[in-house]
């Protein structure tokens, strides 16, 4: 009789134990699960995001699409829907005009495209030209694979000024144009894509000549900030080589 008793009370402990296992496994469970979903909220809220300004930097056609050599464009062989004047997209090439004819009326010279939309195979000889010429390096400092280039948006435009020197070269940036250009170009939707001391974010040496057009709102919203540098802006990573 004891020993069937004492086998009772075994059992009844032995079920207690294990309801009591059970439930601080189930209470672990959804603890481990309450901290899991706290640090991914923590993670959302003080991680950066690719684009925590909200434009779309993706998708080609885009304005605000970003192209370095991290961000190929898609497909590689992108091709602009419409080309106008000045080898630009329409929205590119009207803010060109009001640059051109604001510089104009500031007596700062007569504004050029020297470079503007360059197609695939296009990008690809100036490339291999580049690379050619100076080396694979130094090379790949001037010109962009094809599918990783800006011209290829038809957004972007390697500018000069009539009867002024250092046409697509750095001393661009002091002749009365490139001064004008850096001060005033944000009023028109276009920026400086490629500015001095940002070549490890950029990848690319600085162009004082390559400007970009990014649409007023972005445009307008870097040169508040005091922001130079597209990528930084953005939020999104530095693109020093492919």
């Amino acid at each position: 009789m004891k020993r069937n008793l004492r086998r009772k009370y075994l059992a009844r402990r032995l079920a207690a134990l294990a309801l009591v296992m059970a439930v601080f496994v189930g209470v672990s469970a959804l603890a481990a699960g309450a901290l899991g979903w706290v640090g991914s909220l923590a993670t959302g809220w003080f991680a950066p995001s690719p684009n925590s300004r909200g434009y779309d930097v993706a998708t080609s056609s885009s304005l605000t699409v970003v192209v370095n050599k991290q961000r190929p464009l898609s497909p590689l062989d992108y091709y602009p829907a419409q080309i106008s004047d000045f080898n630009l997209t329409p929205k590119a090439s009207a803010a060109f005009a009001k640059m051109r004819s604001s510089m104009a009326k500031a007596g700062a010279g007569d504004l050029v495209v020297v470079s503007a939309f360059r197609d695939y195979a296009t990008q690809l000889e100036t490339f291999t030209k580049y690379t050619s010429d100076l080396g694979e390096t130094a090379g790949e400092n001037r010109a962009a694979k094809p599918g990783f280039s800006e011209h290829q948006t038809g957004l972007a435009a390697d500018i000069a000024a009539t009867g002024q020197s250092c046409a697509i070269k750095i001393c661009f940036a002091q002749t009365k144009a490139g001064r004008w250009l850096a001060k005033n170009s944000w009023r028109f939707g276009f920026i400086l894509r490629y500015p001095k001391g940002a070549s490890e974010i950029t990848g690319y040496q600085f162009e004082p000549w390559h400007y970009r057009f990014v649409g007023p709102q972005l445009a307008r919203e870097m040169h508040k900030a005091k922001v130079a540098v597209l990528e930084t802006y953005l939020n999104l990573g530095p693109a020093p080589n492919y």
